[in-house]
């Protein structure tokens, strides 16, 4: 082991002793501006200045020394071992085999032959027809003799003769004889095969093994010296920094509004340099002028517009639509500014397209950012509409005092985009949530996050499995439920347990199954959306 040399410990000592811990330094700072408070905001800004000091230090050196080391080498050596080579040899070897010869035997079999058997059909013809004039006569209505003839035929007697008729009868027969007969039959044949034995041999061979040597050797270890100078930061001293900002007299703040200013401070205490961002959701600020008064650095603010054309305007208002739900039109449109001390006012107006007749008219006034809904009674889903939508935006901080737009959406009952069709299709839109209350009262909670389409019919079939001491999952029951039927008032979904009907004791882990199942003659057409939600509670 090897030990710092004295001097060395004692200029350790000497520099830690004379180091003096830096106090926290404050860089930057967030003030805050409120109603109570005045135009102007103060704070002070603090930074550490070091300087380099000199310090005596020991240091590590390599020292050369001899050693003794041993190393190992592989020497040759001659030895005899023993192998075994497999020697081939030829051995002949019967084998059987089978051969075709041919034979007569005496064999019989069934033959089909013909004779000829005769016999008499009778054929009968009718016989000679006879015809003779027949005269008949009568009186008229005027008294008059009238006389008609007509031709009576009789037949004769039928004339019959035998003819003799001959074929030939089909009958089996059975003829014996010798025939040649191909058969099979086994013999032993005999071949040469080649056939290995083990044969020992011994040979010489070139072996190695391991030796040990020594050698002198030059390693190096390491030894602690006194001394070398070095250098390190340590603190000097502390500068402020005092910062204020000045905001202008249009910019007073109302009861319950808030302001931020963060304040940095950079550069060095010869050169500071302060930069200032300030956070306000009610007024845009630029700054005017920077001074200095002594060593305070003052910021002096002016106001700006902070709402205009580019964040405010038409791309501010999204989704202008008409839509039906369960016949009853809805204008929707969303909002997306929220500017205190701004208020807009939004003008909605539905014309008919082909008679441009106004049928419907709603003026509404909002300082936040939300989605509206807006009911429009009297509308037909088959008919064509224009949606008109003016927005006027009036406050100190809009520029110009004001500023308006205007959109428009039009409306044809027509198929479903694509992105809503999409929506009905996607499982991430239905969750089984949770369970309410207890025993036999209770609800299992479902959230489907699609719009109910009147022509969209959604049912859910709630498949109820309960897990077994041993593992495995039993079913417990199932039902099928329109969305219209359970329903709740909050817009979720809620599956009685005692409607399926099922009431598992308390504490049973429940695996539950959802499948969904959407149709829709006229948005889907021949598509069905179909899929499935599990969850375990």
């Amino acid at each position: 082991m090897h030990f710092k040399p004295l001097i060395g410990v004692i200029v350790t000592l000497m520099i830690g002793a004379s180091a003096i811990a830096a106090p926290t330094e404050k860089t930057q700072d967030l003030l805050t501006r409120t109603s109570d408070t005045a135009l102007t905001v103060r704070g002070e800004l603090s930074k550490n200045v070091y300087r380099q000091e000199p310090y005596q230090d020991n240091y590590t050196e390599k020292v050369p020394y001899q050693a003794e080391e041993t190393y190992y080498v592989d020497v040759p050596y001659q030895t005899t071992e023993t192998y075994y080579e497999q020697v081939p040899y030829t051995e002949r070897v019967s084998y059987t085999d089978y051969e075709e010869y041919w034979d007569s035997e005496y064999q019989c079999r069934n033959v089909t032959k013909y004779r000829q058997e005769c016999s008499n059909e009778r054929l009968c013809e009718p016989g000679g027809r006879t015809c003779q004039p027949i005269t008949e006569c009568g009186t008229n209505a005027r008294g008059e003799r009238i006389c008609k003839t007509r031709n009576e035929c009789t037949e004769g007697p039928r004339v019959c003769r035998d003819i003799p008729s001959c074929r030939q009868v089909p009958y089996t027969d059975r003829e014996c004889g010798y025939e040649r007969v191909r058969k099979t039959r086994t013999v032993t044949k005999w071949r040469d095969e080649v056939r290995y034995r083990q044969e020992q041999r011994t040979r010489t061979v070139t072996k190695y093994r391991s030796e040990a040597r020594t050698r002198t050797v030059t390693k190096y270890r390491d030894e602690v010296r006194c001394c070398v100078t070095r250098y390190r930061e340590v603190f000097d001293h502390q500068y402020t920094q005092p910062v204020a900002v000045i905001f202008p007299q249009e910019a007073a703040l109302l009861a319950g509004e808030k302001e931020t200013v963060q304040v940095v401070l950079r550069g060095t205490e010869a050169a500071p340099e302060v930069q200032i961002k300030v956070n306000s959701s009610i007024f845009a600020y630029e700054i005017a002028e920077v001074r200095q008064d002594g060593r305070e650095k003052v910021f002096v603010l002016k106001t700006s517009p902070k709402w205009n054309e580019s964040n405010a305007g038409t791309k501010s208002v999204v989704g202008l639509k008409l839509q039906f739900n369960k016949g009853q039109g809805q204008i929707l449109f969303t909002e997306t500014v929220a500017a205190p001390r701004v208020t807009s006012v939004y003008t909605l107006e539905v014309r008919d397209q082909q008679s441009q007749a106004v049928l419907f008219e709603q003026r509404l006034q909002s300082t936040e950012a939300k989605a509206f809904a807006v009911a429009v009674p009297g509308l037909a889903r088959e008919g064509k509409y224009t949606v008109q939508l003016h927005v006027e935006r009036h406050g100190a901080n809009v520029a110009s005092g004001a500023l308006s737009f205007d959109q428009t959406a039009s409306y044809e009952k027509k198929e479903l985009d694509q992105d809503e069709v999409q929506s009905l299709k996607n499982s991430a839109m239905v969750q089984l949530v949770r369970i309410d209350g207890a025993g036999a009262e209770r609800v299992v909670i479902i959230r489907d996050q699609t719009a109910a389409l009147e022509e969209v019919q959604s049912q859910y079939k709630l498949v109820v499995w309960k897990k077994l001491s041993n593992g495995k999952i039993e079913w417990l029951a199932e039902k099928n439920f329109t969305r219209e039927a359970i329903t709740l008032a909050n817009g979720e979904l809620g599956i009685a347990l005692k409607a399926i009907p099922v009431n598992p004791a308390a504490g049973t882990k429940l695996y539950m199954d959802l499948v969904v199942r959407r149709d829709s003659a006229q948005y889907l057409g021949s598509q069905k959306v179909q899929f499935i939600v599990n969850k375990t509670f």
